[in-house]
């Protein structure tokens, strides 16, 4: 099989294969807490340090969180390929991958260390001012770092 890296995948082929390092994975609830996930939303880095948005919708959800764990380095196959969402990037990207009922999942085993446990965008200060209002590239998640 061949595989992929992240900054390969397009809507070009169908038949994509990529290992990917799970480093956020989290459940879209809609504006009110308590509600049953709308989707599941995952954030992929491959081990070249690429990420990629990839998101399981509806029904998908329960089974693609049985089946993963954030941290996890996957393989990921018959999935789709489709634009980015227009808003709520948390990076820039063209793509995303949208996962099926009729995708594969496979734990790597043993984890593969040489792929990057965390990803992160650094905006310039000076750039700040042009991105209020907009959508583009949105930083939407926040988290604290102990030191």
């Amino acid at each position: 099989m061949v595989w992929f890296g992240l900054r390969d995948v397009s809507l070009a082929s169908k038949n994509w294969c990529v290992h990917a390092r799970i480093t956020r994975m989290l459940d879209y609830c809609g504006a009110q807490d308590g509600q049953p996930a709308l989707h599941l939303d995952l954030v992929l880095v491959d081990e070249k340090g690429d990420v990629m948005y990839a998101k399981a919708g509806g029904r998908d959800v329960d089974k693609v969180r049985s089946a993963v764990e954030e941290g996890g380095v996957y393989s990921f196959s018959k999935f789709l390929v489709v634009n980015m969402k227009p808003s709520y990037k948390t990076f820039c990207a063209k793509y995303m991958i949208k996962l099926t009922p009729w995708m594969k999942m496979d734990r790597v085993e043993p984890v593969i260390e040489s792929f990057p446990r965390f990803v992160f965008h650094l905006s310039p200060l000076s750039d700040l001012s042009s991105r209020v209002r907009s959508q583009v590239c949105f930083i939407g998640w926040r988290c604290d770092i102990d030191c």
